[in-house]
């Protein structure tokens, strides 16, 4: 697996869980609400995850996951910034509802930012030593388990306020699925179907 094209996949996917986290939802066959962000991030510690294959060894493999980390938080910051801009600036026309639809973008994605550099590290740390010692699930799902509850009690205060605290349970509960539901296959699939450079898969 290629850096950059993981790198691209990443960005699309952080990006993606800051927009859907404008709503709240009920998560399925469950009573907990949760921002609608909750499913991508699962998916992006996945990526995470799958970057450690990118390089020649563990130490090789955990640069690349954080240079991964580093880019998605330049990419939101940019996008927090643009929102901020565009919401900020004067509409040509009255009846415009963007400012209602992600006007709070920007501070969400400002909140994001604060989690995401301290639990996506988090989960950095945790994978990479587990690299070629368990079985990717387990280091997918241990990973996640260790990142994705600092990820959501700073988020939910930061974003929400101490209110949004009362979604911690299934913004847990849903990062926590979409790891092993999406996160997992994803990273299988990966290392297995798409193209890799000599030497980016090794057993070190």
């Amino acid at each position: 697996m290629r850096l950059p094209v993981l790198a691209g996949l990443y960005v699309a996917v952080v990006l993606s869980a800051q927009v859907g986290a404008n709503k709240i939802i009920d998560l399925p066959l469950t009573n907990l609400q949760a921002p609608g962000g909750v499913y991508a991030i699962g998916v992006a510690l996945a990526l995470v995850q799958l970057a450690h294959y990118t390089g020649a060894s563990r130490r090789d493999g955990a640069v690349n996951a954080q240079l991964l980390i580093a880019l998605g938080f330049i990419g939101s910051a940019l996008f927090a910034g643009y929102i901020a801009l565009v919401v900020h600036s004067e509409p040509a026309f009255p009846g415009q509802t963007f400012d209602d639809a992600v006007g709070s973008t920007w501070r969400i994605v400002a909140a994001s930012l604060a989690a995401f550099i301290v639990s996506e590290t988090v989960d950095n740390l945790v994978g990479a030593p587990l690299r070629g010692r368990v079985h990717d699930g387990i280091r997918v799902t241990v990973s996640a388990g260790a990142s994705a509850p600092i990820d959501s009690l700073v988020f939910l205060v930061l974003a929400f306020g101490t209110s949004g605290l009362h979604f911690f349970t299934g913004q847990l509960v849903g990062k926590i699925a979409s790891s092993v539901v999406i996160g997992i296959p994803l990273v299988l699939l990966g290392r297995r179907f798409l193209p890799a450079n000599p030497g980016d898969i090794v057993t070190a």
